[in-house]
């Protein structure tokens, strides 16, 4: 997984950034990854527990299918990949329990010799792990969040395979990070991955103010993927990520169970295909969902006037009476250099034959290059660019060298290649 994200990374920087978010006890990271550039957020995550691990599956087959429908410029399920992206940043933490998944898929001998005897104790004598849940000092992750944790039905009495929801809230290093993660990020979507059953939960304790607004969505999520909506009960089991999100931020959050449960086992490979055709769809959905949801919110923000107000467009962009992406677009402007009288976020208010008008730059190209002459050190491989700040027409590599720059542009300089000046981004 680690290195699949990195190589995605690589591969569609133009949308794709990842960063470690925590450690677990054991020394793996908690990666997670943002697709889009859009101001508004949705989190999607995966593997809270531990033989679960198809749900990563997903996760990093949604990354990767909406960055390549990104670049192509096409649809999925009829939503246009490019505008949504720009609209909403789609964050993933495609595993929640990297600890408990290595335990699960590889069992002991992933393990320090002076952990085995805990964990086959908490496994009851068992060196077979294809059943467990847990991270790897017993406690399910999603029983440890401050969702009316005191209250949880059927917990286990210490540390556990399954069903231990810890000795208080947010113990573990994992649960802690995606705590402090959701804070940082705010998203106005959640969607936590789990199997099995095909099932969806949407409401615990849904405010009566918010429950029109989430049912909707909920059966809007049932209807495309087949699932079974989860009717509220007077008397949830809390401690769940969704029920601390939904409590906590008062916006959607849904738990899908993927799959039909196979006993006390992961779910086999072969119940991918048919999974990820229910669910291609629902991040990139739920994304633009999440954009009007937003919106609504941000609607009325200030002008900000712009003193350089040069600003070079590098593609094509659609210009909208209004600084969202719900208004209408009126034109469309090829690339070009224009004037920008004000900014609202990343939307630009320009002039046009039609009038003034506003178009969106998540990384806009602000005044002008400046003439330089720079010695660069290079050291170590470089990829160098058609354009500057756009990592889409990527040329070629430059090996460790010296390189001469003769323009500049923020951290992007334009250099001599062995087939001519390109830019590359170098920060000193």
């Amino acid at each position: 997984m680690t290195s699949h994200i990195a190589d995605l990374a690589e591969r569609y920087p133009e949308t794709i950034e990842y960063k470690s978010i925590g450690t677990t006890p054991h020394g793996r990271e908690i990666w997670a990854v943002k697709l889009g550039q859009g101001e508004a957020a949705i989190f999607i995550n995966g593997s809270h527990h531990a033989r679960e691990w198809l749900t990563t599956t997903i996760n990093l087959q949604m990354i990767e299918q909406y960055a390549k429908a990104y670049r192509a410029g096409t649809a999925i399920d009829g939503y246009d990949a490019r505008k949504v992206l720009n609209e909403t940043t789609i964050w993933f933490v495609p595993m929640v329990n990297p600890d408990g998944v290595t335990l699960q898929q590889s069992g002991l001998t992933a393990f320090p010799e002076k952990s085995r005897n805990a964990l086959l104790q908490m496994n009851q004598g068992s060196k077979d792990f294809t059943r467990w849940k847990a991270n790897a000092q017993g406690v399910d992750l999603n029983r440890q969040y401050p969702a009316d944790w005191s209250t949880i039905h059927n917990n286990a009495a210490g540390p556990n395979w399954m069903n231990y929801k810890g000795a208080k809230p947010l113990q573990t290093t994992e649960n802690q990070s995606l705590v402090n993660f959701t804070y940082e990020i705010q998203p106005e979507i959640a969607i936590s991955y789990h199997s099995a059953g095909r099932i969806l939960y949407w409401n615990y304790k849904t405010a009566p103010a918010n429950l029109a607004r989430d049912r909707k969505l909920a059966h809007s999520f049932a209807a495309k993927t087949g699932y079974s909506l989860v009717q509220p009960t007077s008397n949830p089991s809390g401690g769940g990520y969704t029920d601390w999100f939904i409590t906590t931020f008062g916006r959607p959050a849904f738990t899908p169970e993927i799959g039909i449960k196979t006993g006390e086992a992961h779910l086999p490979l072969s119940a991918f295909a048919e999974e990820w055709k229910r669910n291609k769809g629902i991040g990139i959905w739920l994304a633009d969902e999440g954009y009007r949801l937003w919106l609504s919110r941000n609607r009325n923000r200030a002008e900000q006037p712009l003193e350089e107000g040069t600003l070079t467009l590098t593609e094509a962009r659609d210009v909208y009476s209004e600084p969202n992406f719900l208004s209408k677009a009126t034109t469309r402007l090829s690339p070009q250099t224009l004037q920008a009288a004000a900014k609202a976020g990343n939307w630009y208010k320009i002039q046009t034959g039609e009038g003034m008008g506003w178009i969106y730059e998540p990384h806009p190209r602000l005044g002008t290059a400046a003439e330089v002459d720079a010695s660069i050190e290079l050291k170590q491989d470089t990829v160098f660019y058609e354009q500057p700040f756009d990592r889409t027409a990527e040329k070629g590599r430059l090996a460790p060298m010296m390189v001469q720059a003769s323009k500049k542009w923020d951290d992007w300089y334009l250099v001599m290649t062995p087939i001519g000046e390109y830019w590359i981004e170098w920060a000193n």
